[in-house]
């Protein structure tokens, strides 16, 4: 069992899909940054799940402050969804919230700081360059064959529940598992939204300010939601971004279904 709960973690196994089948525990994990892996949860990852890849979805900057500690005989595999370009949309995101509130020069700068990620969660999904990276990442989590891999961003919530709730989807998964699997990183983020709202009430003294970080450290099904629709209207179906924008053939469906369903 992983004892650190800040670290996000949970395994994407043994849900139902919709035709009645189990999607397999002990292979395919999610999480928020490794950096603060401590000994008891490092040998988990190493001895029960024998973790054969770590994805991680983190910016340069992200993870230059808070490197991951790498499970022994795992490869460490960085795909970044952001670069220069997209990451001034994305404003804030994976960054230091409450540094930024310190040395923020004025309110205006503050909130435009703050990304709106119903704006953030389509960029994933329809970006080029996102969603290329987007595509090598799923394509390694579904053709691993060597024990689990682990995938992450920096609290586990955005990128790493966009990666989780396309996987699932693709594995039969319904809406509703699916949500729920998304809403559970608020068991961990809602004390972080509250923490950094309060953070900026005091400095800001700005409701507006204080409301916008509240929501930006929840998962919402709105945001999820947000990319779903930007999938469809790009790509006019989940099926045709998977096949179009991801590059992943029926074939490779099939063989990810058969290794991990029972």
């Amino acid at each position: 069992m992983i004892t650190d709960k800040k670290l996000n973690f949970r395994d994407i196994g043994c849900v139902k899909t919709l035709d009645g089948k189990t999607v397999k525990s002990g292979l395919i994990l999610r999480s928020a940054k490794l950096s603060r892996l401590n000994e008891h949860d490092r040998a988990i990852l190493e001895d029960y799940y024998k973790v054969s890849k770590v994805i991680d979805f983190r910016a340069a900057a992200e993870k230059i402050k808070k490197p991951d500690i790498i499970p022994d005989g795992a490869r460490y595999i960085p795909i970044p969804f952001f670069n220069e370009a997209n990451m001034a949309v994305t404003g804030g995101m994976g960054s230091d919230v409450f540094a930024a509130i310190k040395k923020a020069e004025s309110k205006e700068e503050l909130y435009n700081y703050i990304p709106d990620l119903k704006t953030v969660y389509p960029i994933v999904v329809t970006d080029d360059f996102a969603l290329s990276q987007l595509s090598k990442a799923i394509k390694l989590i579904i053709n691993n064959r060597k024990g689990a891999v682990l995938f992450h961003c920096t609290a586990g919530k955005d990128r790493t529940g966009i990666v989780s709730a396309i996987i699932l989807k693709l594995l039969n998964v319904g809406t509703d598992e699916i949500l729920r699997d998304y809403l559970l990183t608020n068991e961990v983020s809602a004390k972080n939204a509250e923490k950094y709202s309060k953070l900026a009430r005091v400095f800001m003294r700005n409701s507006k300010i204080a409301d916008k970080t509240y929501e930006v450290f929840l998962a919402k099904e709105e945001y999820i939601k947000s990319a779903y629709d930007a999938m469809a209207e790009k790509f006019g179906s989940f099926d045709n971004f998977v096949e179009n924008g991801l590059g992943i053939t029926r074939e490779e469906i099939e063989s990810f279904r058969e290794y991990i369903l029972e």
